[in-house]
């Protein structure tokens, strides 16, 4: 790890190649300021190539950790409860002060909750890094616009020019194509939109939906949940490399598509989760294709239509939401264009998909425990 000379941040080694070396983001400054400063395009989509990922063994800090969460809980000043099967916020807590004891009891409850929300966090974009890294190695896109000096950040960034935004609103698991998916993700967002009818930050919500709870879902027969975990799916990063390629884009390493199982299994709760999605998952494994895209589009409506297991966040200035992206789907609510939204996302990789035959659904096992 190199540390930074003018500050006890420490960031992961930086992959060699990385576009415009002499620029470096100054601390305490948003990279939507200092990276057009710099004269330099932003995001940043100057090609480099990285190595093709390889599986990497991974432990999950989490599974150490106390499953009743006292330092994290009690340090809170109040913790609540979103709904009553995802999304929890807790309040009075800057993460960059947690300790390690803490910080992998958030891992748990994140697990657990499948979102976790925290208002008002200061901290800039290299405490960000330093905090993700704690979780595991950090995920560079293939393809998406990077920071130039910082490439293990992904910008949420639109403005007047996405006029093609709402295409991107489709419920997904972020890069579910990769060997190894990002784990817990984090993102903050530091400028909101102006999209209220009297210039008022309004707009850019964005949704959760809890896969423990989808996959339990009554119309998911347990027939069908049956058959489910026998299959595995195709998730393929193809198509999104084609359209950077397209679009003037970059691509960074070979695009991939990888098998994974229907059904998973968290490795710190134990539970099962529904882990396919209508943005990367392309079929189902050694069924015809019309059953395969059938069954599909079926569970794609229930994670659509399945209210009650979803939290919708309104964000506020450097609100920071913290995710499990194995155990959940999500989607960006497109209703502030021309104005800008922005934030940056952090996504630690975490283990290659498996399901275990002896795990239990998440109501099974709280079932089993009362």
């Amino acid at each position: 790890m190199a540390i930074l000379a003018s500050s006890p941040v420490a960031l992961p080694e930086k992959p060699k190649g990385l576009p415009h070396p002499e620029y470096e983001t100054p601390r305490g400054v948003s990279p939507l300021e200092s990276v057009p400063k710099a004269g330099l395009q932003y995001p940043n989509y100057t090609p480099f190539k990285l190595p093709n990922l390889v599986e990497q063994p991974f432990t999950d800090r989490a599974a150490a950790s106390d499953p009743a969460k006292s330092a994290l809980l009690n340090a809170a000043s109040k913790v609540i409860h979103l709904t009553p099967d995802i999304g929890t916020e807790l309040v009075g807590l800057q993460i960059k002060d947690l300790t390690d004891t803490q910080k992998n009891e958030l891992g748990r409850l994140v697990a657990e909750r499948g979102v976790v929300f925290l208002r008002d966090q200061d901290l800039d974009v290299h405490e960000q890094i330093e905090f993700g890294a704690y979780y595991g190695p950090l995920h560079i896109h293939q393809m998406a616009g990077i920071i130039p000096d910082l490439p293990w950040v992904h910008p949420i960034h639109k403005d007047e020019t996405a006029v093609n935004g709402r295409s991107h609103q489709i419920w997904h698991s972020d890069v579910s194509y990769e060997i190894q998916p990002p784990g817990l993700t984090m993102l903050r967002m530091d400028t909101l939109p102006n999209a209220g009818p009297d210039g008022s930050e309004v707009g850019g919500d964005t949704i959760w939906a809890s896969g423990y709870a989808v996959y339990e879902y009554e119309a998911l027969s347990p027939k069908l949940r049956e058959i489910l975990e026998t299959l595995e799916a195709k998730h393929s990063g193809l198509a999104q490399a084609e359209k950077a390629l397209r679009t003037n884009g970059c691509l960074r390493r070979d695009p991939i598509e990888t098998i994974h199982p229907v059904v998973r299994t968290h490795p710190v709760t134990g539970w099962k989760t529904l882990y396919v999605n209508q943005n990367f998952t392309k079929e189902l494994v050694g069924l015809e294709k019309r059953l395969g895209d059938a069954i599909l589009d079926d569970l794609y409506r229930t994670i659509a239509e399945s209210y009650e297991y979803q939290v919708r966040w309104k964000w506020s200035k450097n609100a920071v939401a913290i995710w499990d992206n194995r155990t959940t789907f999500h989607t960006g609510i497109f209703d502030y264009f021309p104005h800008l939204r922005h934030g940056l996302r952090v996504a630690p990789q975490a283990e290659k998909p498996y399901f275990d035959p002896a795990s239990k659904t998440r109501a099974e096992a709280l079932n089993d425990k009362a």
